[in-house]
C-alpha cells in the first residue's frame, strides 16, 4: 500500500535517484529538485510505501499565468508500475488544485503508454511540438481543464 503526501527534505535525494533512473540523462539535476521543495511545497508529492520506500513522485508548478499549473514531472518506480500509482499522484494533484487554477498542462512524449492515462483522466492533445526537447524528442502538449 503507497501513502501519498507531500515530500520531506529528507526524500529530496531519493526523488533524484529515482528521476535518473526513469529518464536518464534527460533528468531534472539534483538540485532542481531543493528548488522544487522550496518554490512549490503543496505541489511536490511523493508515493511511499509501507517501509518508506519512495515508489513515485509528481511535481507541479505554478504558470505565470495565475489560473494555469504544469506538470513538470511524474515517476514511478519500475517495480511499481502498473498498480495505478501514477494514476493516483495525478488525481490527488487535480484535487487538492488551488482554486484559482482552472487549467493543467503537461508534455508527454506522444509514443510513451503514460500518454493514455493522461487521456482516460481528462486530459485532452492541444498541440504537437516536435523537437520539444531537442532533435528526436517530440512532446504532445496536454491540458486538462478543470469543469
Amino acid at each position: 500500500m503507497q501513502c501519498i503526501r507531500p515530500v520531506l527534505k529528507s526524500e529530496l535525494l531519493a526523488v533524484y535517484q529515482l528521476e535518473q533512473a526513469i529518464f536518464g540523462e534527460h533528468s531534472y539535476p539534483d538540485f532542481f529538485f531543493r528548488q522544487g521543495f522550496d518554490c512549490w511545497p503543496e505541489q511536490f508529492l511523493v508515493a511511499v510505501d509501507d517501509r518508506h520506500q519512495l515508489r513515485g513522485y509528481l511535481l507541479c508548478a505554478q504558470s505565470g499565468d495565475p489560473q494555469c499549473m504544469w506538470i513538470l514531472s511524474v515517476a514511478v518506480s519500475e517495480n511499481t508500475r502498473g498498480q495505478g500509482l501514477g494514476k493516483r499522484l495525478i488525481e490527488r494533484c487535480l484535487a487538492e488544485l488551488p482554486l484559482s487554477i482552472q487549467q493543467v498542462y503537461l508534455t508527454v512524449d506522444p509514443n510513451n503508454p503514460a500518454y493514455f492515462l493522461y487521456q482516460k483522466l481528462g486530459f485532452r492533445d492541444i498541440n504537437f511540438e516536435a523537437d520539444y526537447f531537442g532533435i528526436g524528442m517530440d512532446r504532445m502538449v496536454m491540458q486538462y481543464r478543470r469543469s
